[in-house]
């Protein structure tokens, strides 16, 4: 039990951290890119929402709130992961962190690109549906082909990692953006280094401070 609430402080220390650092990062270079592609919806082609933030406090606040609560829950995985295989350390928190960004964001992002808003996309729970396959199915594969030392599972892991993209996720019959191509390209690009930044952020200062405490 005391290792437990070890284990929830360094994550949730870390994944504050990393929240915070998210939401600075999200705040100067995607969010101009969002906002800018706000302004070629119409009254017509908005979604219609029951609530959302206003532009301001409200949505920078809500920003860093999900961001912070996102970091946390993923860095106990990554503390748990650095645990439970007694390990510690910057070098391998940067591993469970590259982990992480491969599992959570490039893996379901072959597929399932960052959209900004005006953007058609598939129905909903067919592309939620995809996005947990894809995590899934490469987590199971990275465990399979760098945790394991039988062949079998190696190879397994491996045509786990290409099952989700030769299935294909789902994508509308004519896609169509309202806001330019160039724009869009930005905000993929500036996505996935955030991102990335994320990632490592957790899995370093999860390996660190892992290392400071005495389980």
């Amino acid at each position: 039990m005391a290792d437990f609430r070890k284990l929830v402080a360094v994550s949730l220390l870390a994944g504050l951290l990393g929240g915070m650092l998210l939401s600075l990062l999200q705040h100067y270079q995607t969010l101009p890119l969002i906002l800018a592609a706000e302004q070629f919806e119409t009254p017509s082609t908005e979604h219609v929402h029951d609530w959302q933030p206003m532009d301001g406090w409200q949505r920078n606040g809500f920003t860093l709130l999900f961001n912070g609560l996102t970091g946390f829950g993923f860095a106990l995985l990554i503390s748990a992961s650095m645990y439970w295989r007694d390990q510690h350390g910057y070098l391998y928190g940067l591993g469970w962190g590259l982990a992480g960004y491969w599992v959570f964001f490039v893996a379901p992002s072959l597929g399932l690109p960052p959209e900004l808003p005006g953007t058609d996309s598939a129905e909903l729970h067919g592309r939620q549906a995809w996005w947990l396959f894809a995590a899934v199915a490469t987590a199971m594969g990275l465990f399979g082909l760098f945790l394991t030392k039988q062949r079998w599972l190696q190879i397994g892991g491996a045509g786990l990692l290409a099952l989700p993209h030769l299935i294909g996720a789902p994508h509308p019959e004519v896609v169509h953006a309202l806001a330019p191509e160039a724009l869009q390209q930005h905000f993929v690009v500036w996505t996935s280094i955030n991102n990335a930044i994320f990632w490592l952020t957790l899995g370093v200062l999860s390996g660190c401070l892992l290392r400071k405490v005495t389980f």
